[in-house]
C-alpha cells in the first residue's frame, strides 16, 4: 500500500473571518479546524506523516491535541501559502522523502473532506499530477464595474479544491519557478500549469468546503451535525 505525506499549510490569519484569531485555531464541534483536519489525515492507513506549516509567531499550535504525535511535523511557514508549501517541501526532503514520491497539500480550512474522497485521490496513477475537484453547476458572469457582460460555458468549469497530489521535486521546482517570476499562485495545480502539467481532476465533493468567511463555519457545523445523525 503505498504511503503518502501531507503538507498543510497553516500560516494564514483568515482576514476574511473577521476573528481575533487565526480561522485554523476556530472551533468546530468541541475541536479547532486544524485539529479536525489534522485527524482525518492521521486516521488513514496510506499516510506516513503530516508536515503542518505555521506562522513563526503562532502561539496556539502548541496546544493542538496534535502537536506532540510523531506523525506530525510542525514547521514554519512564509507570507503567502506557496511560500509555505515550498517550505514544507524542503522539510519533506530533509528527512529523506524521494524526490519521486507523491505528496498532498490540504488546505488547513477543509477539515471536512472525506475518507473515501481522499482515497480516491490516492489511487490516482496518472503521471500529471491531481487534485480534487467538483463540476460548476451555477450559471457564471464575466463582469465588468459589477454588470454582466457575458456567460460562461460553465461545462468547462471546475472549482478546485484540496488535496492536491504532485511529485515532490516537480511541485517544488513549479512552485520556485513561479515564486522567482513573481507570479501569484493560489493552489499548487495553477504552479503546475505553468511549466506544462495538466493535472487530473479527480471528482470530490461540495461538503469539502473552504472555511473562509463565518457563514462557511455555520453550514460546516451544520454539515457535521447531519454526517453524525446520519451514521449514529
Amino acid at each position: 500500500m503505498t504511503q503518502f505525506w501531507v503538507i498543510i499549510p497553516a500560516a494564514g490569519v483568515g482576514k476574511r473571518m473577521a476573528s481575533a484569531q487565526p480561522k485554523q485555531y476556530l472551533m468546530l464541534d468541541g475541536k479547532t479546524i486544524l485539529d479536525s483536519t489534522i485527524e482525518k489525515f492521521i486516521e488513514h492507513p496510506q499516510i506516513a506523516g503530516i508536515a503542518v506549516g505555521v506562522s513563526p509567531e503562532d502561539e496556539y499550535w502548541q496546544h493542538s491535541e496534535w502537536a506532540g504525535n510523531t506523525k506530525v511535523v510542525r514547521f514554519d511557514g512564509g507570507d503567502e501559502r506557496s511560500e509555505t508549501v515550498l517550505n514544507g517541501l524542503q522539510v519533506l526532503m530533509a528527512i529523506g522523502v524521494a524526490d519521486e514520491d507523491s505528496v498532498l497539500v490540504h488546505d488547513a480550512a477543509r477539515p471536512l473532506v472525506s475518507v473515501e474522497a481522499l482515497t480516491r485521490i490516492m489511487a490516482h496513477t496518472g503521471d500529471q499530477g491531481a487534485l480534487l475537484a467538483i463540476p460548476c453547476k451555477d450559471t457564471l458572469k464575466l463582469a465588468e464595474q459589477q454588470r454582466s457582460t457575458a456567460t460562461v460555458d460553465r461545462s468547462v468549469i471546475w472549482q478546485a479544491q484540496t488535496p492536491q497530489k504532485f511529485p515532490l521535486m516537480a511541485l517544488y521546482q513549479g512552485i520556485a519557478s513561479a515564486l522567482e517570476e513573481g507570479i501569484a499562485i493560489t493552489d499548487e495545480s495553477s504552479a503546475m500549469e505553468l511549466i506544462g502539467w495538466q493535472p487530473d481532476l479527480i471528482e470530490g465533493e461540495p461538503s469539502n468546503l473552504k472555511i473562509t468567511v463565518p457563514q462557511d463555519l455555520v453550514i460546516a457545523q451544520a454539515l457535521l451535525s447531519l454526517q453524525q445523525t446520519v451514521n449514529s
